[in-house]
């Protein structure tokens, strides 16, 4: 369970900078092969302007009125991500529930043993009391009481 919810918690820092990580991997982690798929799927050229990055050779580039692939690309990644993050948050919350289901049941099973313990002691101590001449070995000890 911990090492879910760690999981959980580094795929949630990752994704509070993840819009910014488009612009780096569109520039030097994805291959041109990636990048030209973008532009010519959607008639767009390079990542913020045609002069950022774009794949010489992509049939999109040639024509004057093109913007960046930015929004395309943000869309895409957005759209495939979320299912990705929505399952992760998923599995962690299911396993904070379960961690916390656990902690109750512990706790209730100190609470019962806790109860049955003081019940037991409480009639060990009535029978005690009732019985206070007896020993272990059943010979009263009561002054006079053993002699016959």
């Amino acid at each position: 369970m911990f090492v879910s919810t760690c999981i959980g918690m580094w795929m949630w820092v990752r994704t509070l900078d993840v819009h910014s990580m488009y612009a780096y991997n569109w520039r030097h982690v994805w291959p041109n092969g990636v990048r030209r798929g973008f532009q010519d799927t959607n008639t767009c050229c390079g990542y913020l302007s045609p002069l950022d990055s774009p794949v010489h050779g992509s049939h999109s580039c040639l024509t004057k009125d093109v913007y960046g692939c930015m929004v395309f690309v943000q869309t895409y990644a957005q759209g495939y991500l979320s299912y990705v993050y929505t399952w992760l948050f998923v599995f962690v919350v299911v396993d904070v529930v379960a961690l916390l289901g656990v902690l109750v049941v512990l706790v209730v099973r100190n609470d019962e043993e806790r109860l049955r313990w003081s019940r037991a002691n409480a009639i060990f101590r009535s029978m005690k009391k009732a019985n206070s001449s007896v020993t272990l070995h059943g010979r009263d000890t009561r002054p006079g009481a053993n002699e016959k």
